[in-house]
């Protein structure tokens, strides 16, 4: 029986070990036969609770008793509002049934989250949470208005000779303070002169600072990126939820839910998320999204920054031609192509959401679904790739636009979550080397880095046949430092029914944007506690990390036109074995 094994084993590693050494040629390896665009079809069909939805549960919220009792009198505005996860196993996802709403309160200096069902069967509970809320542009605007009263500022602003822009950080409690103020960028049109100023929306004021920025922060003369277009972003209160088929001629390839970043989970959301994702009618992941997103600038001028994947900026799309299926989605025709401020050094564009588009490049006509996002002066591209030979290239690109900040060395960590069902939640990890005999199984939870020289990869295998999946890093993905953490972790699936993000392990629950060096780096590694990862609902975490500094620009020079490529550009690919 052991030879037996080994001779399967034997087989296996074979196998995989040409897969990672095919992969690690490199992205722009030719050699997949190419299939012409009108073969593939594209379907969308919405899904879940829609914006009307949305906006009538929100409204009784907002006339509630329950609610009212807690702000009566008091300067308040809503700042989030998103679904509760109805995760299940036993089936495809299922609409979510209830929402959690975020209002800030300003007279008081507190946050009061209220949380009830769709249906209105619920009673509606309101608490008090201890946490800093986003602003979103409505309240940005709010701030700038209160600028632009004051006489400092107030001709300037008016003539256009000062242009406002949104900051990192976002919000600012000074010491000795309970008070959140929202901060406000102001740059001179006619020099390189900037200033971070914060506003106190409870009493009207503009407070300066002599280091012309709040802690954490940087404004001095000279910056680096492209001017802030200031177009309006994507707000949490919006609805956004489709099902995704991808079809060539009568055979379906994919099949998947996909959410757009303004509505996507996690304490500070994640990027379009991905669900129920099947390959030829058989499960690869259950769920993949990027809930953790840090930024650390060595030496520390700025930051660190924990930042959010849910405020969708504007890029571009071909102005004819294209049709939007659902909201917050674009499906472009034949041969059309979005192109985001990493391409084209322009913040500017015409929509906001998820784009998708058929594009050969040299892998076969991959299917892709893109979208941009913004965290005050930070622009991050996230694209999802399907290719029809069951290739997965999930991708995060990161540009930024004009400030002090950004020409300081930062490191950018992106760190993907794969809820990997193969053929079904039972499954086995392996680890792949160049140079191993034989695979190495994972047994129990762990975490780990990547070794570019032996080619490390993990296999994730279904528990009940052959068919797995491949995660092949990139040779642009970095290696963790100290900051980074890990490059990988393996852990055992959790679900507590109505439990936390950090209950039900879908990030660390960190709800600080400004953090500290103590508090930034992703926090997942205490998940380990020797679980098995044998023949169990196991998750992949893994994190790609890249180095950002002037000599590079913040338009990746070695970028391609109509493509997501580049130095700029980190993810690994999913590559199906035996299927």
């Amino acid at each position: 029986m052991l030879k037996k094994i080994n001779r399967v084993f034997f087989g296996l590693g074979l196998v995989c070990c040409l897969v990672v050494s095919a992969a690690a040629a490199g992205e722009n390896t030719a050699g997949k036969r190419t299939k012409r665009a009108e073969q593939l079809q594209i379907k969308v069909v919405p899904w879940g609770p829609t914006q009307e939805v949305f906006d009538a549960a929100k409204a009784r919220v907002e006339s509630s008793a329950e609610l009212q009792t807690q702000l009566k009198g008091a300067k308040y505005r809503l700042l989030e509002f998103a679904y509760v996860d109805n995760e299940t196993k036993t089936g495809p996802t299922l609409p979510p049934t209830r929402f959690r709403a975020v209002y800030y309160d300003y007279t008081n200096d507190r946050t009061l989250v209220a949380e009830s069902d769709f249906a209105g069967r619920e009673a509606i509970v309101v608490r008090q949470e201890y946490f800093n809320p986003t602003p979103n542009d409505e309240e940005f605007n709010e701030a700038v208005s209160i600028l632009q009263q004051d006489k400092r500022f107030a001709d300037a602003l008016k003539s256009g000779a000062l242009r406002t822009f949104q900051p990192m950080p976002p919000t600012t409690v000074l010491d000795g303070s309970n008070e959140r103020f929202v901060n406000v960028g102001t740059r001179s049109t006619s020099s390189t002169d900037n200033e971070i100023v914060s506003i106190s929306l409870k009493r009207g004021e503009v407070i300066r600072y002599p280091e012309n920025a709040p802690p954490q922060s940087k404004s001095l003369i000279g910056s680096c990126g492209p001017a802030s277009a200031g177009q309006t972003t994507t707000s949490q209160n919006t609805a956004g939820q489709y099902q995704l088929t991808i079809t060539d001629g009568q055979t379906t390839l994919w099949d998947m839910l996909v959410i757009r970043p303004a509505a996507s989970s996690g304490t500070r959301k994640s990027g379009i998320e991905v669900r129920d994702v099947k390959y030829k009618g058989k499960s690869v992941l259950k769920r993949g999204h990027v809930p953790v997103l840090n930024v650390q600038y060595t030496p520390a001028t700025c930051g660190p920054y924990r930042d959010w994947q849910w405020q969708e900026d504007m890029f571009t799309t071909p102005a004819t031609g294209n049709t939007d299926p659902a909201p917050g989605i674009r499906v472009l025709a034949d041969g059309q192509v979005a192109t985001t401020e990493l391409q084209t050094g322009n913040d500017s564009g015409n929509f906001r959401g998820v784009a998708i588009y058929k594009q050969d490049n040299g892998y076969g006509m991959e299917v892709v679904l893109i979208s941009e996002m913004q965290a005050g002066w930070y622009r991050y591209i996230n694209e999802w790739r399907f290719a029809p030979d069951g290739t997965i290239r999930p991708r995060y690109a990161f540009g930024a636009t004009n400030n002090s900040c950004v020409c300081d060395v930062h490191n950018h960590h992106a760190y993907w979550r794969f809820d990997f069902d193969v053929v079904q939640p039972n499954n086995k990890v392996f680890q792949v080397e160049r140079g191993r005999k034989f695979l190495k199984p994972i047994t129990t939870e762990i975490s780990g880095n990547k070794n570019f020289q032996t080619k490390r990869s993990l296999l994730i295998q279904n528990s009940a046949g052959d068919e797995a999946y491949m995660l092949v890093p990139n040779m642009t993905d970095g290696v963790a430092d100290t900051f980074g953490v890990n490059d990988f972790w393996v852990l055992q699936y959790k679900n507590v029914v109505g439990g936390t993000n950090i209950q039900n392990e879908i990030d660390d629950g960190e709800t600080c944007v400004n953090c500290s060096d103590t508090t930034a780096p992703i926090r997942i590694t205490p998940f380990i506690n020797g679980e098995s990862v044998v023949d169990q609902d196991v998750v992949v975490w893994y994190g790609a990390h890249f180095i950002h500094n002037d000599q590079q620009g913040l338009v990746d020079p070695d970028r391609y036109a109509q493509v997501l490529s580049g130095s700029h550009v980190v993810g690994p690919d999913l590559r199906p074995v035996r299927w």
